[in-house]
């Protein structure tokens, strides 16, 4: 399903090829696309777009009244731009951010990465993550992976996605299954009757079936896995026994507005985005317009609907900082005359490259990676 990928050999190892090749399909799909490419600043105004701290830049000649930042991600300058009117474009964005928590050392957290970007105005979250899914599928024919556009799973909130009896599922409670080809279907029923066994919920992937207590498995090849924290080693450990390869590419869209009881998260705002439209699902929850999609269980893409001026300065209130709006001053005068539907996707370059070339993580794919807390990793 994936091509070989020689194992890390040095800096000049034999995938880098297939990473320029990945790079270079990216640009020429994009041009194909109408998308034209700029280039967005890495040195910004404080914004800390989740609150938390940036990089400081000093300079002998450089007051403290100028405060200038290394940027978290292109989020803010393409904020910007786009309400002051700019058209179809995408840039590959350098990205600076710290990140110490000891659970980060996998190597998929790095302190600078990229984010290929590309976003446009008058559009929705759904019509950009069908133009994403397609981004993804060109990139994984060019990795020797075949994706039908119809493996895209949508996971959303009760009242927005009503086609899935899955809604309202937390996606990091989820473990993503493709059985092997190699599966029988009575071994599959057992496999699953066990998962039940274990604590487990088990959804087709069509959401048409719940397999947690009786009846047999349909013929279809992937399923979601519910679990808790205390019974996920479990539930991976027997899920791990039949599984084959897949991509599982899975978007979580309309996540709520308000972080969930326990969810863990190093944002110090009281909110997901400060940034994002928000929505009422017919429950009456509040969502944000934005959508992640995994890959392989790991959170690849996230596409953000973004907020019109007065959604803004709620948005803001609702953070639980002070003094934001002072922060954010020089957002509101292009905010006021700002198109409708500004939708941008972000893509966490080096982990998607790592999730289509089959590399351990996404250090594997900078020349010169660091951790999230600085650390080398060459």
């Amino acid at each position: 399903m994936t091509k070989d990928v020689p194992a890390e050999t040095g800096i000049l190892a034999p995938h880098r090829q297939l990473i320029s090749e990945l790079r270079w399909e990216a640009h020429k799909w994009l041009h194909e696309q109408d998308f034209a490419e700029i280039v967005l600043p890495s040195v910004w105004t404080r914004s800390e777009e989740y609150g938390v701290e940036e990089f400081t830049l000093a300079h002998s000649r450089k007051g403290p009244e100028l405060d200038l930042r290394l940027l978290q991600s292109p989020e803010f300058p393409l904020f910007n731009a786009m309400a002051k009117g700019l058209g179809p474009s995408y840039t590959f964005g350098r990205c600076y951010r710290y990140e110490q928590d000891a659970s980060f050392s996998d190597g998929n957290y790095l302190m600078e990465f990229e984010q290929l970007v590309f976003a446009q105005s008058g559009t929705t979250v759904e019509e950009m993550a069908a133009l994403t899914d397609q981004l993804v599928i060109r990139l994984a024919k060019v990795a020797g992976i075949e994706v039908d556009p119809r493996e895209f799973f949508h996971l959303g909130p009760s009242g927005l996605v009503p086609e899935h009896s899955t809604n309202g599922l937390a996606v990091e409670s989820l473990v993503f299954l493709t059985f092997s080809e190699e599966s029988t279907p009575s071994g599959r029923e057992q496999l699953l009757k066990r998962l039940g066994e274990a604590g487990a919920r088990v959804y087709a992937l069509d959401g048409s079936a719940d397999m947690s207590s009786t009846g047999s498995p349909s013929a279809r090849e992937r399923f979601l896995i519910e679990t808790d924290a205390d019974h996920r080693a479990a539930i991976e450990e027997i899920a791990g026994e039949a599984a084959g390869p897949g991509l599982n590419a899975t978007w979580n869209i309309y996540p709520p507005f308000r972080w969930r009881p326990g969810e863990v998260t190093d944002s110090t705002y009281d909110v997901r985005s400060i940034t994002s439209r928000r929505e009422k699902a017919a429950d009456g929850g509040e969502c944000i317009a934005d959508a992640e999609l995994y890959l392989g269980g790991l959170e690849v893409i996230h596409i953000r609907g973004y907020a019109d001026h007065a959604q803004f300065l709620e948005n803001l209130q609702h953070a639980g900082l002070p003094n934001l709006r002072e922060r954010y001053e020089y957002l509101l005068p292009a905010l006021e005359a700002a198109p409708s539907g500004m939708v941008a996707s972000f893509l966490g370059w080096e982990r998607l490259v790592a999730v289509l070339l089959g590399l351990p993580s996404a250090s594997g794919v900078p020349y010169f990676p660091r951790a999230g807390n600085g650390a080398p990793r060459w």
